[in-house]
């Protein structure tokens, strides 16, 4: 062997092997998974990216025989991704903070919904009418998220968006000045 090829076979032998990312799909066939990937000090796909990929193949719409689309099924498949999505909100404490500045706006929307269905608010009855002290502790705090969540997003909603100005950069005038007097 050459020494110009020992020396590549001692730099890829002493690199780390970075090892596969984890697909969206291997967490349905392996229940435990998902709680061990939380685990990880550096998760990788990251837990916001978990969410996106579970709700984005949970709600993919399906085509039928002569080339329809339908909306997507309600089948154990969709069901599971939709509460491993919430359970991946939980493993980050329903940081509404941190779900806003990740997730889309309909993203986060399908995510609360779907934590609405699951802790079992009444059908049919507006929030303001729900008596939350006869509700269960998990109703309750499903309906608190939701209900912060949307006053949130209709009060930032609200706040007109400040336009970048086309053209160059601006000059800071106190960063040139002091630079210039330094000189």
């Amino acid at each position: 062997m050459s020494a110009e090829a020992a020396d590549r076979e001692a730099v890829t032998s002493s690199r780390p092997c970075t090892p596969p990312q984890t697909i969206w799909f291997e967490f349905l066939l392996d229940e435990g998974m998902l709680e061990k990937h939380l685990q990880k000090s550096y998760p990788d796909p990251s837990p916001i990216q978990l969410i996106n990929q579970f709700l984005e193949q949970a709600s993919k719409p399906s085509v039928n025989e002569q080339n329809q689309v339908q909306p997507p099924t309600d089948n154990k498949r969709n069901r599971t991704l939709k509460l491993l999505a919430l359970k991946v909100a939980a493993h980050l404490k329903w940081d509404l903070e941190l779900l806003e500045k990740s997730l889309t706006v309909p993203v986060l929307n399908m995510l609360l919904n779907e934590l609405l269905c699951v802790s079992k608010v009444p059908p049919g009855v507006k929030h303001v009418d729900l008596d939350l002290c006869s509700l269960p502790p998990t109703t309750t705090m499903a309906v608190l998220v939701y209900n912060r969540w949307a006053v949130r997003t209709t009060v930032q909603s609200s706040f007109p968006v400040k336009q970048l100005k086309p053209g160059p950069p601006q000059l800071n005038m106190t960063s040139a000045f002091c630079n210039d007097s330094v000189a």
